[in-house]
């Protein structure tokens, strides 16, 4: 059996599944406690179109005994969902009988199941901490990104540069090549792609590391190119039962850290908040 202190969503965000493994991994991270309590393997297998042996083996290859055994481990790595949950509607994948309200529930309750197995997920590793920390130690930081990913680096220059740090983003991909070339060992790259795949920004973060700054990715799959290569890739669950919504869920997740980090970065640390506090009110004078 996998040691006790690497936890299920830690494994999950590792390794490499098959589609059908995929789908009874995305119904078991979508779904409320409740539901996972009491969900038998036959349920599960219906309810992702796989096969009892399919839960059985996947059970096995996450490093459990059985099905019971791995729902414990996600029950107990869940405590933080154990807030009131609405019975009237279950999270699963849209229905055509569902009505505009069933259908903004299941979005936005799948969004929000999401947002907090990341936030278990963070808790089991170190990864958050070494980025806190490679940004405060950073001589200065570069972010790539491009197509929607450069929303959410725009979004991330955005917050940061407001605390006072050194951070530089550019939506042409030329210029964060021509910014990667000018990296330095003491640098900080942030490469932002949801596959990890993106040639523009993988070929920008290759070239960050040849210059010998570090590399940290945020990613919205595992076992990428860019994650290879990453001194601390940061991964986001596996996505949720809903038609067309991983990619949008994960843009959406991927903010979301980024306000994470701007508070990590500016608890305690008073010229940080000051540097906020002068940018604010300067821009208060500017909309007047």
């Amino acid at each position: 059996m996998t040691s006790t202190g690497d936890s299920l969503l830690h494994r999950v965000s590792r390794m490499e599944f098959s589609a059908a493994e995929k789908r009874v991994i995305e119904l078991l991270l979508s779904i409320a406690e409740y539901d996972v309590a009491g969900l038998p393997s036959s349920a599960i297998a219906e309810r992702t179109g796989t096969s009892r042996s399919t839960v059985d083996r996947l059970c096995k290859r996450l490093g459990y005994n059985g099905l019971k055994e791995l729902r414990r481990a996600l029950l107990q790595e869940s405590r933080s969902m154990q807030g009131p949950v609405s019975t009237h509607v279950v999270s699963d994948a849209i229905a055509h009988s569902d009505s505009f309200a069933e259908i903004a529930y299941k979005v936005f309750h799948s969004a929000s199941v999401r947002a907090l197995r990341f936030a278990d997920l963070l808790s089991h590793s170190t990864e958050l901490d070494r980025l806190v920390n490679a940004i405060r130690d950073a001589r200065s930081v570069q972010v790539f990104g491009v197509g929607a990913s450069a929303v959410v680096a725009l979004d991330l220059h955005q917050r940061l540069m407001r605390l006072g740090i050194r951070i530089a983003f550019s939506e042409d991909h030329h210029n964060q090549i021509a910014g990667a070339s000018l990296m330095e060992p003491g640098d900080l790259a942030i490469a932002i792609s949801y596959s990890g795949r993106t040639r523009p920004t993988l070929h920008a973060a290759q070239i960050a590391r040849t210059r010998g700054a570090t590399l940290a990715a945020v990613l919205g799959v595992s076992t990428s190119p860019l994650e290879a290569i990453a001194d601390i890739p940061i991964i986001t669950p596996p996505g949720i039962n809903l038609f067309g919504a991983d990619a949008v869920m994960t843009r959406a997740l991927e903010i979301m850290f980024n306000e994470v980090l701007f508070h990590c970065l500016a608890f305690g640390n008073e010229k940080m908040m000051q540097n906020v506090s002068r940018i604010e009110e300067d821009l208060r004078g500017e909309r007047g």
